[in-house]
């Protein structure tokens, strides 16, 4: 079944130099613009990871992006992976949807950004193996991470949290 979310992203505010893991759906991005009005973020792909560097990042985003990995093992790589390029004191922000192995996932979401704007986008997980929740990314964090802040309504959850 097809659900609208919405999630409010008007009171978001990301700091330096950003890297983006994942397809943030153009969200990131425009988050960055809006506060910034010029930008520097980079994103985190197969083919530009010889760019990247470590302890040189401020912020690192993840929307929607873990729940697409099969394996609680594959998160924790991702995570151990890009916490090498966050600076200590560093900050991560995870946008994810809660889902259950063996459900599916199809929903349209709205986000509202700093400036007001909506930007919709579809996301779909038909991944019968994958699981997503809020306690799962925090305990999957805590190895690297003080948890900050956590919220978790409707279908969705958000982890902030503070390199140490």
């Amino acid at each position: 079944m097809s659900k609208t979310l919405i999630l409010n992203l008007r009171d978001t505010k990301l700091e330096g130099n950003i890297l983006d893991v994942g397809e943030s759906f153009g969200v990131i991005y425009n988050i960055s613009k809006d506060i910034f009005g010029e930008i520097a973020v980079d994103y985190v792909a197969s083919d530009n990871n010889n760019k990247i560097m470590e302890n040189d990042y401020d912020t690192c985003t993840m929307f929607f992006y873990l729940s697409s990995l099969w394996s609680n093992s594959n998160k924790a790589r991702l995570l151990e992976e890009v916490t090498k390029y966050l600076k200590v004191g560093g900050k991560i922000y995870i946008w994810d949807i809660n889902k259950e192995p063996k459900q599916i996932v199809n929903n349209k979401i709205m986000a509202v950004l700093p400036s007001g704007k909506i930007k919709e986008f579809e996301f779909k997980n038909i991944n019968p193996l994958s699981k997503s929740s809020l306690e799962l990314n925090e305990r999957l964090l805590e190895k690297y991470y003080k948890i900050e802040e956590s919220k978790l309504w409707e279908d969705m959850h958000f982890i902030k949290a503070v390199k140490f």
